[in-house]
């Protein structure tokens, strides 16, 4: 048997499995130990992946980010369908005028006043009204002479609404107000109660009225407006704003 030349390490320790080999092989010098020492074998192949370890938690929030610049402009929308025409179904082309009165003189209202204690409150506008939206084909809503609301012009079937606006003076604790505007012509009324005034009070009243042109009576004759209370009382108009559609 073949023995190869002995390999001098400094300081080198015997392993247990070569001091066996020395007990058993007793022709094997101790310097000639180490060539049987057991040499590594080649390098494994590489094992399979690990699982994926768990999520960390969430870190913390960012801080807002610069603002971002201004994008490009969009395209044209498409064109709006048509609106609805400004004719009612009664053919009326709509329209509104407003009157203010010139005049600074009141009107004594009580049961004892006028016809049941209903007193026509007129105005003055002369100058002092807007005109410009008038509904086609009439010339005026008020009339100054006649101290009349006018409607000629107007169409059957109309609605029209009439605000007025007027300043009321009691003279008597909890006073009751009514307002109707009167269709002298035809004996119609649109009455309406107002308030129950608790004290002695100049008080500034808004009242608005719905009116449906019903005929030719309606139309074509005016109305007057006008104010009842069940006490002493005195009362100014401000202004009336009519309005048609």
């Amino acid at each position: 048997m073949a023995v190869s030349k002995s390999m001098d390490f400094p300081n080198a320790q015997k392993s247990s499995y070569a001091a066996q080999v020395q007990q058993s092989q007793p022709g094997i010098s101790q310097e000639n130990t180490l060539s049987f020492l057991p040499v590594p074998g080649p390098v494994g192949p590489q094992g399979p992946s690990g699982r994926d370890g768990k999520d960390g938690e969430p870190g913390p929030e960012g801080k807002q980010g610069p603002e971002g610049k201004q994008g490009p402009k969009g395209e044209k929308g498409a064109n709006g369908k048509d609106g609805l025409s400004s004719l009612s179904s009664s053919g009326q082309q709509a329209g509104w005028a407003a009157y203010f009165n010139k005049l600074t003189n009141t009107h004594r209202l009580g049961v004892t006043q006028g016809e049941d204690g209903w007193v026509t409150v007129f105005i003055k506008s002369d100058d002092s009204k807007e005109e410009t939206y008038l509904p086609k084909d009439t010339v005026s809503l008020w009339n100054d002479h006649s101290r009349m609301l006018n409607f000629k012009g107007l169409k059957q079937g109309s609605q029209v609404f009439i605000t007025y606006n007027f300043e009321l003076t009691t003279y008597t604790s909890n006073t009751e107000v009514w307002i109707r505007t009167f269709f002298a012509n035809s004996n119609r009324e649109i009455s309406q109660f107002v308030a129950s005034l608790k004290y002695q009070h100049t008080y500034p009243i808004s009242i608005t009225q719905q009116v449906f042109i019903e005929d030719q009576k309606m139309w074509g004759n005016g109305a007057y407006p006008q104010i009842r209370t069940d006490y002493d009382a005195s009362a100014i108009m401000k202004s009336i704003y009519v309005s048609v559609v």
